[in-house]
């Protein structure tokens, strides 16, 4: 039997607030660089910081508004 594991509920709250400050067009990117960073690992809060800080980076960030 396989065990996944996922973010806990304060993890997916950092999660929404940051996509929250996104526009709707460019929350999708931002989730999906997310995904690619913590897929198929186990993360704690300081990985999912990270994660969340390298996806907001560049075009989407830059351009956020």
């Amino acid at each position: 039997m396989s065990t996944r594991f996922g973010p806990s509920d304060a993890q997916l709250a950092v999660v929404m607030d940051a996509a929250s400050s996104l526009s709707v067009e460019k929350r999708e990117t931002f989730l999906q660089r997310l995904a690619a960073r913590l897929q198929h690992r186990r993360f704690d809060d300081t990985d999912v910081d990270d994660a969340i800080r390298r996806a907001l980076a560049g075009p989407i960030h830059e351009s956020a508004g």
